[in-house]
């Protein structure tokens, strides 16, 4: 267990390893995360319905839109800002938009964040499907073209760092707390998930049903 979240955290399985063996537990549980070096995600459990969401996460709970995009964990220390995937691939070479907007509208100096990118069309602002903006991921050069062809906005769910301060222990009410404060929200750059707050089987299930309307996935609880 101490060898699986020491790797989460750091994502270095050499420097894990040779922790593990010359040090041993004490040593595993003094590695930390930190700004720069991309944090193993945590996957969610699926959930066929609003109501068995809420066994699973109890009442109330925070319901956000799922988005049709691609996640990117962001990461920034002074003015050092990388993106990585959930495979910890960093592509911060292949988004020098999302890096401005980053730099623009987020005000604090350190943070590590995590997202979802989404395309959508430049004349009418209507989310694009996954498929659209994948391309971007992979394409190294003629960037500038990219960016005019696919413009990008993030969405910003959750936040795991703060001015050297790890928030993963920390309730999620509180994370979200944060992230409106240092977030200058811009509906063509970024933004946070769409969210309610509710214990009502039939709110939950409106809102699911508006988000599938808006074009989401469906959402997260």
């Amino acid at each position: 267990e101490h060898v699986q979240t020491a790797y989460d955290l750091t994502t270095d399985i050499s420097s894990v390893s040779k922790v593990a063996k010359t040090e041993g537990d004490k040593g595993l549980l003094n590695l930390k995360l930190s700004v720069g070096n991309p944090v193993k995600v945590m996957l969610f459990k699926k959930s066929e319905s609003i109501e068995e969401g809420f066994d699973v996460v109890g009442k109330p709970a925070a319901i956000d839109y799922k988005y049709d995009g691609f996640r990117i964990q962001i990461h920034r220390s002074g003015k050092d800002i990388k993106l990585f995937t959930r495979n910890l691939e960093n592509v911060t070479l292949q988004f020098p938009d999302i890096v401005k907007m980053i730099d623009r509208d987020v005000k604090s100096k350190e943070f590590i964040i995590d997202s979802e990118v989404i395309g959508y069309d430049k004349k009418t602002g209507a989310w694009k499907p996954f498929q659209d903006i994948s391309q971007r991921i992979k394409r190294k050069y003629k960037i500038d073209e990219m960016i005019k062809e696919v413009p990008v906005m993030i969405i910003v769910f959750d936040i795991i760092n703060l001015n050297g301060e790890n928030l993963l222990e920390v309730p999620f009410s509180e994370r979200r707390d944060k992230l409106y404060k240092i977030i200058k929200e811009d509906p063509l750059a970024v933004s946070l998930a769409k969210e309610l707050i509710t214990g009502s089987l039939e709110e939950g299930n409106k809102f699911y049903a508006k988000a599938l309307s808006d074009g989401a996935e469906g959402v997260m609880m």
